[in-house]
């Protein structure tokens, strides 16, 4: 049985660099002061007052899910993560967040916060030195003794924090309720909290805590990102804005993917498989010679017995265009294949992806499950 190849290449996989990481502390929601002449609008005062008692609300709920021995939750979260190499030295970590069925669909508080693994408690606020040059204005402005009010202590700083008040919409029938939001971190093991509050009132709480282990895409062993099974992959008019990539996790370019969180396939659909190879083995003059196999092992009565594999693909310097260098600090290799499940019996799979680098003679095998529904 042929299995046909994904229709063209993923072009600009890894990110931008004008990607914004959100790293740092959280800012409280300010609005420009009034003039002298104009009353301030009781409206907009009202709203900021209320989104700076909610990020208060979600920055000390994280904060207790520190200290405490076990996270306590109104509702629960289960997140599933995938992590593709970024620019400088970072690794973009798309979150897929599914909620409890029993989550009120409308206006939410979102929190993240990844810390250093094993940290139990938020590190204190630093006060940093008073600048000389403010002293010296303060004086000017005033009199002689006057000082400039030293600044107010800083927030905890962590490797990624982020708040963001969206509108939790409902899914289409038969789905789960989720939020998709896309991170950015060095590699290194971390500790994930996830904070989400109902803005209607009586709104629950929910929180969770989950390690996060960030994998090196640095220079050295060849290596893959995640394998993604998606159900279909679109192309954009233009690339989405930079405030809107933490929302779309998976646009990169002009491609969107849409993975399948559960993934489960119908017959008459295609099975995409999409991933990136890093660190190829390169000569002096920019050769590399790699080749993937994709083998598809069924799943009966509690063993496997292999139902199929693919054409080897293969990616040299002939297939890849002259031009395509892989040693580059932030280049890769954009594989996968589509796969029509017409033929495929009904039940649950195992794909095998095994990437030879002919050159080094390494290999590395990357396995994941799918089910074929009717």
């Amino acid at each position: 049985m042929p299995l046909s190849c994904l229709r063209g290449p993923l072009t600009g996989l890894v990110l931008a660099g004008a990607v914004s990481w959100g790293g740092g502390s959280i800012a409280f929601a300010q609005r420009p002061a009034p003039k002298a002449d104009q009353k301030p609008d009781p409206a907009a005062v009202s709203q900021q007052q209320a989104q700076n008692q909610e990020i208060e609300a979600v920055i000390h709920a994280a904060d207790a899910a520190m200290t405490a021995p076990a996270v306590t939750t109104d509702l629960p979260i289960q997140v599933r993560t995938d992590f593709l190499k970024a620019q400088a030295g970072r690794v973009w970590v798309p979150l897929t967040l599914t909620l409890d069925p029993k989550t009120t669909v409308g206006p939410i508080t979102l929190y993240l916060r990844v810390t250093p693994h094993g940290m139990t408690a938020p590190p204190p606020p630093t006060t940093p030195e008073p600048a000389a040059a403010a002293g010296k204005d303060a004086k000017k402005k005033n009199d002689k003794n006057a000082k400039a009010a030293p600044p107010p202590p800083a927030a905890p700083s962590y490797p990624y924090e982020d708040v963001a008040f969206t509108e939790l919409k409902a899914p289409a029938p038969g789905q789960p309720l989720r939020i998709q939001r896309g991170i950015g971190v060095p590699t290194g093991s971390y500790d994930l909290y996830v904070v989400l509050h109902e803005r209607a009132p009586g709104g629950k709480l929910a929180v969770m805590k989950q390690a996060l282990d960030v994998p090196n895409y640095g220079p050295g062993d060849l290596t893959t990102s995640s394998v993604i099974l998606a159900e279909r992959v679109d192309q954009l008019p233009a690339p989405v804005a930079v405030d809107q990539q933490s929302e779309r996790p998976y646009a990169f370019g002009q491609t969107e993917i849409f993975p399948s969180s559960e993934k489960k396939f119908k017959k008459t659909q295609e099975l995409i498989v999409l991933f990136q190879i890093y660190n190829p083995n390169v000569s002096a003059d920019k050769k590399f010679n790699l080749e993937a196999t994709y083998t598809f092992y069924k799943m009966d009565a509690g063993a496997e017995k292999r139902f199929n594999s693919t054409e080897p693909q293969l990616f040299t310097n002939d297939t890849m265009g002259a031009a395509f260098d892989p040693s580059g600090a932030n280049s890769s290799i954009q594989a996968g294949q589509g796969i029509p499940l017409t033929s495929f019996p009904e039940g649950a799979y195992r794909l095998e992806i095994k990437i030879t680098d002919k050159q080094s003679n390494k290999i590395l095998t990357q396995s994941t499950s799918f089910t074929v529904t009717p």
